[in-house]
């Protein structure tokens, strides 16, 4: 019989040993490895390819939830999502997750996650579509404006603080962050990302784009209604017609 492996990510010591105690009871699944942040995490599932994930939600660094999008649909093992407390993760995954565990959680609870983790891992092709549901799940919650995304630089992983971006351009499933300092991919779609932002600071100007409104110097005409936005770095940018009464309007100017 195959057995799945797994990874286990908990900051707390006793919960790490909590999970490994309850899995070397179960024939199915053999541990993999552990790690105890979200970036140690990322290396971890990049070195072991695990197949699941037993993965806290609020830790120091990086969260749960960054360390799914960082990682994104098509690289990201199965996920159990663990919480004491995140009212949201139980909503989300109710709906998308393989399944969560609520702490303090006993050993029927986490043997039923088991159950449902080992149906989808033998599933195989539609874990890549729930995955995929569970990002846009977490792309759209409600809340504060993202104030972050990690991106990977050279063989590490980091935080990027998002008022260092000043443009935001889509390429095919990845969007690409433009900063001063460099570029980044990050596996989402422009249009999940743009629901995240701060709407007092980014705007979309094209079916492709968004901007940083602190980053345009100014915005010179083009052709048939489009204009060109001449940003503070040197960069330009088109505004479509299509977004240019909604950027003038945000920028502080009538259409």
């Amino acid at each position: 019989m195959t057995r799945f492996r797994v990874l286990v990510v908990d900051d707390e010591a006793p919960a790490r040993a909590k999970v490994k105690r309850l899995l070397a009871d179960d024939p199915r699944f053999t541990l993999a490895g552990e790690a105890t942040d979200g970036t140690e995490a990322l290396a971890r599932v990049e070195s072991l390819a695990p197949d699941l994930v037993i993965l806290d939600v609020q830790m120091p660094g990086l969260t749960g939830f960054e360390v799914l999008e960082a990682l994104g649909a098509e690289t990201c093992p199965a996920v159990i999502f663990s919480t004491a407390h995140d009212a949201f993760a139980l909503r989300a995954f109710e709906a998308h997750a393989v399944d969560y565990l609520l702490k303090p959680y006993d050993a029927e609870r986490f043997t039923r996650a088991l159950d449902k983790a080992h149906a989808q891992l033998v599933g195989g092709r539609a874990r890549a579509e729930r995955l995929q549901a569970l990002l846009d799940g977490v792309a759209t919650r409600p809340g504060r404006p993202l104030e972050r995304l990690v991106v990977k630089v050279g063989e590490a992983w980091v935080p990027l603080r998002l008022d260092a971006v000043w443009r935001l351009s889509s390429e095919d499933k990845y969007v690409r962050l433009h900063t001063d300092q460099g570029e980044h991919l990050v596996r989402q779609s422009l249009k999940a990302l743009e629901e995240r932002l701060d709407p007092e600071r980014f705007v979309r100007v094209h079916r492709g784009d968004i901007v940083s409104l602190d980053a345009v110097a100014r915005l010179e005409p083009w052709t048939h209604g489009d204009g060109i936005l001449v940003l503070k770095n040197g960069a330009t940018v088109v505004l479509s017609r299509t977004w240019r009464e909604a950027f003038l309007q945000r920028w502080g100017m009538e259409g």
